[in-house]
């Protein structure tokens, strides 16, 4: 809800006839109080009643509230209301350092809440997250981002940029393939995610794809397929993780070819990142199958499984650089198996400049 959605219904309240409003809501930027008939906090935020209906007002943006609302702990949620407001301020002033201890303090009691506060909590988290790099802390975050868009909450932060696809709710940086040193943060911080519903779904299959990749082992598919997660056929997000979880599971060249056939029918015309995130999914194919071919084929396989992979950084899809360097670590292993150290070492030495590249 917006400030001028408030006002506007407060105001037509007053045409109506209100005169004798009970409670007086003060919104942050601005002078005039808002009447209402009656109002009643929770984590949510305040709920605001006049004769025209009701709005659920986020705590960042109210300053104050005088009358009766029978609130137990107002002064706790203002307080709380507060450090949310100084928390957005300083993300939308580019200073996300100084907003993280902010929105920490109150991430606990806000996680698993529903409502525009948590909302505006777990979007300002993730943009922290981000911000520093941090693939771990973005987990939790975004999941709960997933969450409040499947509940029809729009970003509190529109005048930025956004974070999140917005035709999957799939988070780029929180890809299923990333280099080793990061891999493990995203698989733990993802299962240690209680969250249920599509949400739920997507951080499993994440963890699912990710243990595959990490393992070199073909991760269930086709009758295994039974034991995945299961969410609404709807869920963009579920069907791309699925039908990626196909490509790098396909057991032999046949049904790589229909994975990815499925997969090009479902996504004509993927985001970038998605695109990344194919190509990185068949290269894991590949490699998996190269590694299987046994005698004087072998070579051979590896080096083309390695140019596979090599694939992902030429075609630029990648704006995060994480997918990138776990397509230029995997080849580097290929050519190492095959016998060409000087060309895994040559790649041993971009990844190693793309990790500098991450954390400057």
């Amino acid at each position: 809800m917006t400030r001028l959605t408030l006002i506007a219904l407060c105001a037509a309240a007053s045409i109506a006839g209100v005169a004798a409003a009970d409670v007086a809501v003060f919104l942050r930027g601005e002078s005039e109080a808002s009447k209402a008939e009656s109002a009643f906090g929770d984590m949510r935020g305040l709920e605001v009643r006049t004769a025209q209906g009701s709005e659920i007002v986020p705590w960042d943006m109210v300053r104050s509230v005088e009358g009766q609302t029978g609130t137990a702990g107002l002064g706790d949620y203002l307080s709380m209301g507060t450090d949310l407001w100084r928390a957005r301020i300083r993300i939308e002033r580019g200073d996300p350092g100084l907003a993280q201890p902010l929105l920490a303090k109150h991430w606990g009691r806000l996680r698993d809440a529903d409502g525009p506060t948590a909302a505006m909590a777990a979007e300002g988290l993730l943009r922290c997250a981000l911000e520093a790099n941090d693939v771990r802390a973005a987990a939790d975050p975004w999941l709960a981002c997933l969450r409040h868009r499947n509940a029809g909450i729009s970003s509190r932060f529109p005048a930025l940029p956004p974070l999140i696809d917005a035709e999957t709710g799939l988070l780029p940086e929180l890809s299923p393939f990333l280099p080793a040193a990061r891999r493990q943060d995203v698989i733990a911080a993802c299962e240690a995610s209680k969250t249920l519903g599509e949400a739920g779904d997507v951080a499993a299959r994440i963890v699912r794809i990710a243990k595959g990749v990490g393992s070199g082992v073909a991760a269930p598919s086709g009758e295994d397929e039974k034991d995945a997660p299961r969410t609404k056929a709807s869920s963009r997000a579920v069907t791309a993780l699925m039908r990626i979880e196909e490509i790098a599971a396909a057991r032999d060249a046949r049904a790589l070819e229909r994975a990815t056939a499925a997969f090009d029918k479902d996504f004509d015309e993927p985001p970038s990142y998605l695109g990344a995130w194919k190509l990185a999914a068949i290269g894991t194919a590949r490699a998996r199958m190269a590694r299987e071919v046994q005698g004087d084929a072998r070579v051979a396989a590896l080096g083309r499984a390695a140019l596979q992979l090599l694939a992902v950084p030429a075609a630029g899809l990648d704006r995060t650089g994480l997918v990138d360097a776990y397509a230029l670590e995997e080849a580097a292993k290929l050519l190492r198996e095959s016998g060409d150290a000087a060309s895994a070492a040559q790649l041993d030495a971009l990844v190693k400049e793309k990790s500098n590249d991450d954390r400057t």
